[in-house]
């Protein structure tokens, strides 16, 4: 897989690069991540934040994470996509949605956080060494 990745949007308005962070892919079943996407998980590819660039225009909205810090989540205002999370917690990464980037099929998740909030329907926590 090349470091270098790109993606956006659904509507193509937001568009991003970036390099990938030397950390392992997850998939987060935090129920942030659950109502942010309205599924039961969100996939996630962490970027070095120093190598990130997006386009104008993407939208921000701020929580408050479970660390008690803020979270921040990047989607596009005209359709809706969730493109980007960062934390306070984490500021060397960024974390893009792995169905936002051009290639997705370079997303690989190695586990799975906040296993223990996955909703009984969604049978897709990655357990680790097994």
């Amino acid at each position: 897989m090349t470091d270098a990745l790109e993606g956006g949007c659904k509507c193509g308005q937001i568009r991003y690069k970036g390099t990938r962070a030397d950390v392992p892919m997850f998939r987060c079943h935090c129920r942030d991540c659950q109502q942010l996407t309205g599924t039961g998980h969100a996939d996630m590819v962490p970027l070095r934040a120093e190598s990130f660039m997006i386009s104008a225009g993407c939208k921000t909205y701020e929580m408050t994470g479970g660390s008690g810090r803020s979270t921040f989540s990047g989607f596009c205002p005209n359709c809706g996509s969730q493109i980007t999370r960062r934390s306070e917690r984490m500021s060397d990464r960024i974390y893009v949605h792995a169905a936002s980037l051009d290639d997705p099929t370079c997303y690989v998740p190695v586990k799975s956080i906040y296993g223990d909030a996955a909703q009984p329907w969604d049978d897709a926590v990655i357990r680790q060494g097994g």
